[in-house]
């Protein structure tokens, strides 16, 4: 790849970061959790998020991170029919944005990379789409080397591309809400069920009995939603999808009777994301048997 400024920039800071025991990793988890970081004896789920993003060299993270790869990971897991029925259909995928071919995708559709959080934009009418715009952002996100300043090690492994999907859409319109499944040792710890992300974005958690849990993660939480119809479903694959892991989080969007697999997330919210009340944290991270030995400071 070709490097830039910022390349090299974000290399030096999470090199320097590294070589001095982390000191911005720590100021910036004991500003989201009011603890401080322990990455050789952690203890918390959070704790242990930045320890995996960190230490954990597992070859399969790389594949799960990436948005193309995963996709064949996840039909050696489950198989070619049952993978193909909840994948988001896949409508191109090229090296560079200059590569699609506008001209034979739908009225709406996704745009994303497949190496990172964030690098997407939703099309909801294709003849409003600029599409020179769009190629310079697009080459934008190939060039950033996404994860390296917070250490996500996983990222760093992963061939850029740039994907088109279908765009899932309610019958009224809007995106509908993501239920993510956190997986720990391959049973599910509990769900976070993400709504309105564009207006009055809500995030609740429930078990996996869908028994609404009294924890806040990062965002006010919604009244009570009954469970989605393909509930244990969801479970089920899930556990088969996190079985070699020791945590994965799989997210899934539901539209109506169908769900849809999202993406399957190594690091949520990058170790954090503070929970309400703290010791739900310690809860989950006593569920949670990192692999080898306790962290490498």
């Amino acid at each position: 790849m070709k490097w830039t400024l910022r390349t090299w920039e974000e290399q030096l800071v999470a090199g320097l970061d590294r070589l001095l025991g982390f000191p911005r990793e720590r100021k910036r988890f004991y500003k989201a959790h009011g603890y401080p970081l322990n990455l050789k004896e952690p203890t918390s789920f959070n704790e242990k998020i930045c320890w995996k993003k960190i230490y954990d060299r597992d070859p399969l993270v790389p594949v799960i991170a990436d948005k193309y790869r995963v996709r064949d990971y996840v039909r050696e897991v489950l198989g070619e029919a049952e993978a193909n029925s909840i994948l988001i259909p896949l409508l191109a995928v090229a090296d560079k944005p200059e590569d699609l071919d506008i001209s034979v995708l739908p009225d709406q559709f996704v745009v994303k990379s497949n190496h990172g959080s964030g690098n997407n934009l939703l099309v909801f009418d294709k003849s409003k789409f600029d599409f020179q715009a769009f190629i310079k952002e697009a080459n934008t996100w190939l060039k950033a080397p996404y994860g390296i300043r917070n250490h996500e090690w996983a990222y760093s492994h992963i061939d850029r591309k740039i994907m088109v999907e279908q765009l899932l859409l309610e019958q009224s319109g809007s995106i509908p809400s993501d239920y993510k499944f956190c997986m720990i040792h391959g049973e599910c710890a509990f769900i976070k069920v993400d709504k309105s992300r564009f207006n009055n974005f809500t995030s609740t958690l429930y078990d996996s009995s869908w028994n609404k849990l009294k924890v806040d993660w990062r965002r006010p939480q919604d009244d009570y939603s009954p469970a989605p119809q393909q509930l244990e479903k969801m479970l089920e694959i899930a556990r088969a999808l996190s079985k070699k892991l020791d945590f994965i989080r799989v997210d899934y969007y539901v539209l109506g009777d169908h769900f849809y697999l999202g993406e399957l997330t190594n690091y949520p919210v990058r170790g954090r994301g503070k929970f309400n009340p703290t010791e739900f944290d310690f809860e989950m991270g006593r569920r949670w048997v990192l692999p080898g030995a306790n962290g490498g400071e």
